[in-house]
This record gives C-alpha cells, structure tokens and sequence, in this order.
C-alpha cells in the first residue's frame, strides 16, 4: 500500500512539472507575439508623437543659433561702420594736413607779409559776403589788406577790430579785382555775382582768352599783389550785345570751406 502511494505521488509530480514548463513556454510565446503586435501597432504612432516634439527641438536649437549669427552680425555691422567713419576723417585729416603744409610753407619763406589766421564765421548780418577770422588789430591786420590761401585768393579785409576781422569775400557783388590770363597779355576784372561762379569782365570778343585759362592778379587795383590765383575760365560766351564776351570763371578757393586763411601785409 505504501509502496503504491510513492508511486502515484511520483506520478502525479511528473504530471504537474510538466503542465507548469508546458504552460511557462506557452506563455512566452504568447508575449512574444503580443510584444510584437504592440511594437508594430504602437510604434508608428509612437513616431508620430516623437516627431513634433524632435521638430519642436530642432527648431529651438535653430532658433538660438539664428539670435546669436543676429547679435554677431549686428556686431560686425558696428564695427565696420566705426571703420567707415575713421576712413572717412582720414581724406579730410590729409587734405587739412596739405592746408596746413601750405600755409606754413608761405609764412616760413615770407614770415613778414604774412599772418596766419583761422575762419571762425560768417558774417550773417551784413549784406555783404563776408568771413570772420581770428585775428584783428592787435596782431597787425588792417582795412584792405588782401586775404589768401596757398590755392589763391579770398577777399580783402573791411571791418577790423582789437581781436577779430570781416574779409569780404571775392562772390561778392561789391568786389571788384583787376587780372591777367596766364601766359597771355588779356586782362580784364573778376567780379562776384553773390553766388559761386565769377565773371571776368571788361575782355573784348577777339581778346585772347579761352575756356582752362587761368586767371591771376595784375597787382593794378591798388589792393591785390601780383599774381595770386583767382580762378579758371570755365565758359565763354560772345554772342552776347556789345563788345565784351561773357565770360565764367570758376574761383579756386571753395568759399564755404575756409578753415586757415593769411592775411597778406601790406608793404
């Protein structure tokens, strides 16, 4: 009877070993195909989702980059714009440095006819077209005494005080300065005409004068020394009444950029 327990007890244990390891490896094949059911059912959904969030992602990193090649490019633009402003003061320090050159070269080889003075104005209150510069009286200048840059004449000087002195320009209406054409024996009378262009007066239609003459003083007026610039012939005109050709010229001297003057003494 024992014996027959112990063998019905073994089978038995057989029995259930074998339903317990059947249904493990029933069970694994069975998660096996669900796992595989749910990747292929869940994972293009899945990707669907991730791809607005990788989008989002992709474009915040843009998005950075593109402020910063913004702020670096704005960067870039202020430096070269500095560069610009500092290029362009270099023509205007050069061409001061020639102005500079040119009026000391005149006073260094004739320091007495010369004082040296620098345009602080204009004269706004007059009629006439007229310069103030810094020097008056007390440093020697005096009524008519012509007034010069190394490129040639600017006016004379017609209001003098202790510190300061009006020089009427060459525009203007009122003046009048006797000339030659260089090389040649025509002379005539530059005058102003209150604007930037000269005339050349008082030269006959057959006298010898062409456009790219340039023009100089006679030293006959009583006021200009002989030959200081005055300017260039820049059209003639003879079909015009009367004997004279009208003739313009254009000054060498550009009158609203004065910035150092001479004042010529007289002798």
């Amino acid at each position: 009877m024992k014996g027959t327990f112990v063998i019905i007890s073994a089978i038995l244990l057989l029995t259930l070993s074998f339903l317990f390891f059947t249904n493990i490896t029933a069970f694994e094949k069975t998660y096996s195909r669900t796992k595989s059911y749910l990747a292929d059912g869940i994972g293009p959904a899945l990707s669907v989702i991730g791809a607005p969030v990788r989008s989002i992602s992709y474009v915040f990193e843009n998005y950075i980059d593109l402020i910063d090649v913004k702020r670096t490019n704005a960067e870039l633009k202020k430096k070269l714009e500095s560069m610009e402003f500092e290029n362009q003061k270099i023509p205007e320090l050069i061409k001061e440095n020639e102005r500079l050159k040119g009026l000391l070269q005149l006073v260094e080889e004739r320091p007495k006819e010369f004082i040296a003075a620098r345009v602080t104005g204009e004269d706004v209150m007059n009629w006439f077209k007229c310069i103030i510069i810094d020097k008056g009286r007390n440093a020697g200048v005096r009524e008519k005494m012509p007034v010069i840059t190394p490129a040639g004449v600017v006016g004379q000087a017609v209001e003098i005080n202790k510190w300061h002195s009006k020089v009427m320009i060459i525009n203007d209406t009122n003046s009048a300065v006797d000339a030659y054409v260089t090389g040649k024996h025509t002379r005539g009378i530059v005058e102003g005409t209150g604007h930037t262009i000269l005339k050349l007066k008082y030269v006959q239609k057959n006298d010898d004068a062409e456009v790219g003459d340039k023009l100089i003083t006679s030293g006959k007026d009583g006021i200009y020394p002989k030959g200081f610039a005055l300017g260039i012939i820049i059209s003639i005109n003879k079909n015009v009444p009367g004997l004279f050709a009208d003739i313009d010229v254009m000054p060498h001297n550009n009158f609203k950029k004065l910035d150092e003057v001479l004042v010529v003494k007289k002798q």
